[in-house]
């Protein structure tokens, strides 16, 4: 069978599964912080810049991801969709830097939880890897659609909480119809990659990834929140310049 034409139940893991009991209420819980968080971070100099920070960042780790991907035994179809992504994973951290840039002062994003992500993340690939006629592409490509995936909550999230009358609504909103079309695309690689007799594996990989993105979701968020608070206080104690 062709597995470019691939598609119907076997390959419903792609979508973003529904959450259920404690995951749902985990859910709405992390949705409730993250948007209070947002909120008192854009209500100072200094939480703002963390914000714009924390985005350019990951889009940082996303070109390290995506020039990861780059390889010579790869088809060239999707050479040349890495370098397109790349090409606009790009244009996003130029987009983040000009906005950070016009923003007195400096901001340093903790990196402590992603970086642990990352790893495990990393880890993942190299066990499931062996499971694929496409060996490490399709780990790779999984890993990225539940990295955009994340990226299109997380930027809904941020445009639904400050609403189009903010200065940077413009900027998170160009930034997730991106995200939303990368997401596309990552599943569309898929379905080419995997065969459906592997459409297992990947429910399980894919499982497994989201897993990991959930168990770091609460303490990120308190972790955001406590950022907020901080600039803010900081905000009213040593007052400067936005």
């Amino acid at each position: 069978m062709n597995v470019a034409t691939a598609t119907g139940p076997a390959y419903a893991c792609l979508a973003i599964p529904g959450a259920h009991g404690l995951a749902a209420l985990q859910a709405r819980l992390v949705d409730r912080i993250k948007r209070a968080a947002i909120r008192q971070l854009h209500a100072s100099a200094g939480g703002e810049r963390l914000l714009l920070r924390l985005y350019l960042d990951g889009e940082e780790a996303s070109l390290q991801i995506l020039q990861g991907r780059l390889t010579a035994q790869q088809p060239d179809w999707v050479t040349r969709q890495v370098r397109q992504h790349l090409a606009e994973e790009q244009v996003h951290t130029e987009l983040f830097a000009a906005a950070l840039g016009k923003r007195v002062g400096t901001a340093v994003a903790p990196q402590g939880l992603s970086r642990r992500k990352l790893a495990r993340w990393r880890r993942l690939s190299e066990r499931y890897a062996p499971q694929f006629d496409a060996g490490p592409l399709v780990p790779a490509y999984a890993t990225a659609l539940c990295a955009e995936q994340m990226a299109m909550r997380i930027l809904r999230r941020h445009c639904d909480t400050i609403g189009t009358q903010h200065a940077l609504y413009p900027l998170f909103f160009r930034v997730l119809g991106d995200e939303e079309r990368h997401v596309r695309l990552c599943a569309h690689t898929l379905q080419r990659l995997v065969a459906p007799h592997e459409t297992t594996h990947l429910a399980r990989l894919l499982a497994e990834i989201r897993s990991v993105d959930a168990a770091f979701g609460i303490s990120g968020a308190v972790a955001m929140h406590a950022a907020g608070v901080l600039h803010r206080a900081l905000a009213i104690v040593r007052p400067g310049p936005r």
